[in-house]
């Protein structure tokens, strides 16, 4: 069965969805499956906790920069070919990290998943944006950010166990066994859905386009805080396993519990978009976004400033910042579209899914450089980005110029 791109009602208002949900859900699963591993790969790898961070970092790098060249490629050949590609590329990679012996092998093929992997983040958005229009567009993003979460809230469980029972190589053997059924789906389910631009690629025109997009402050207000929220969890996912296991004494099979409770949090900001979806716009959803998640960062950091350090008061903390960006993830991308102006689309949501990883990226890079075994420096980094994404969304509102 091939879907039209024109049928956007009946079997194709959940078949779509759900084969995005699966691209997305695969690349998801490359950052959360294995990370209670991470506290024992220093030893297993014979390295230590510095250099194993970059596995998540550096392919969050990775992820981040090869999306500038992916919105160009989606708008010259089209974005179901280039999600194929994406996924067996991903395949590939999962089984180098697989087979890995030394922690250099392992870096190399995480670099690798986070270039594939990134097709996705670009591609998806777009799918759902060109198939249907923006009441509906708004609600299935949100409906997708509650399916999203439960790759990140059973991935970390399920690696636990993984690393427990078979060791921590099955959870890259598990990812490349679902990219290759990702790959039948999307070939037999997804329809092309953008009007090829032969031009797209020419680096002038790249360059432009990027340039351009930096230039609006419609744009750049929801970019700003799309960016920062971002990079504040995946701080979180950097330096929440050793935090938790290696400080506060969880268990590694007990982890993915403690992060499935951050990804309800995530999963509830979504279902509130589907909800208030018609009845309150897209920007009131992203100030309520901003609002939850600078909460979650005074959260964490005011205990520790009076001496208190728990575990309870981490969570709380990061609940209420996941719940923040549960909201912004569902809302903004439409938003930021608009703001992007006609034409722009492929290159707005790829510059904008490249710049969330590079912050999650620097999240990552600056909780691992100032690693000290306490919450100080994970608080620290979620108050600083999540202060940016506030003074970035208010400081950037219209302003009765042309964007």
């Amino acid at each position: 069965m091939t879907l039209s791109r024109n049928d956007t009602s009946g079997l194709a208002d959940w078949v779509i969805p759900a084969v995005l949900v699966a691209c997305t859900s695969v690349s998801i699963l490359s950052t959360d499956l294995y990370t209670p591993s991470l506290p024992h790969l220093p030893r297993l790898l014979a390295s230590n906790a510095e250099t194993v961070q970059l596995t998540v970092s550096l392919n969050l790098a990775a992820y981040a920069l090869a999306q500038l060249a992916h919105g160009p490629l989606a708008d010259r050949y089209g974005r179901r070919r280039l999600l194929l590609i994406g996924m067996f590329g991903f395949l590939v990679a999962s089984l180098i990290c697989a087979t890995a012996q030394t922690i250099g092998g392992l870096l190399a093929g995480r670099i690798g998943q986070g270039i594939f992997a990134s097709v996705a983040s670009v591609v998806v958005i777009l799918i759902i944006r060109e198939l249907f229009d923006k009441k509906r567009a708004v609600r299935i993003m949100g409906y997708y950010g509650m399916a999203m979460g439960v790759a990140p809230a059973t991935g970390p469980l399920l690696g636990g166990y993984i690393f427990i029972l078979v060791g921590w190589r099955m959870n890259f053997v598990l990812l490349a066994v679902l990219s290759a059924g990702v790959f039948l789906l999307v070939r037999r389910f997804l329809p092309e859905t953008g009007t090829r631009n032969h031009g797209a690629i020419q680096p002038g025109q790249i360059a432009r386009g990027y340039l351009d997009l930096l230039r609006r402050r419609a744009y750049l207000r929801y970019l700003i805080p799309l960016t920062m929220l971002f990079g504040a969890f995946f701080a979180f996912v950097t330096a929440g396993p050793f935090l938790l296991i290696d400080r506060l004494g969880v268990a590694t099979q007990n982890y993915g519990l403690y992060y499935g409770l951050l990804v309800l949090a995530f999963m509830a900001g979504g279902f509130t978009v589907t909800r208030l979806a018609g009845r309150a716009s897209a920007d009131r959803m992203v100030q309520g976004a901003i609002f939850f998640a600078t909460l979650g960062g005074v959260v964490l950091v005011a205990p520790l400033v009076a001496g208190h350090e728990s575990l309870a008061v981490i969570m709380i903390g990061m609940a209420v910042l996941s719940f923040g960006i549960g909201l912004i993830l569902a809302s903004g991308p439409s938003c930021l579209l608009d703001g992007a102006g006609d034409g722009a689309s492929g290159s707005a949501s790829a510059l904008a899914g490249s710049l969330q990883m590079m912050s999650g990226s620097l999240g990552g890079l600056l909780v691992g450089s100032f690693h000290d075994g306490s919450a100080w420096p994970l608080a620290l980094t979620i108050a600083g980005f999540t202060g940016i994404a506030a003074l970035g969304y208010v400081g950037l509102r219209p302003s009765g110029r042309s964007v």
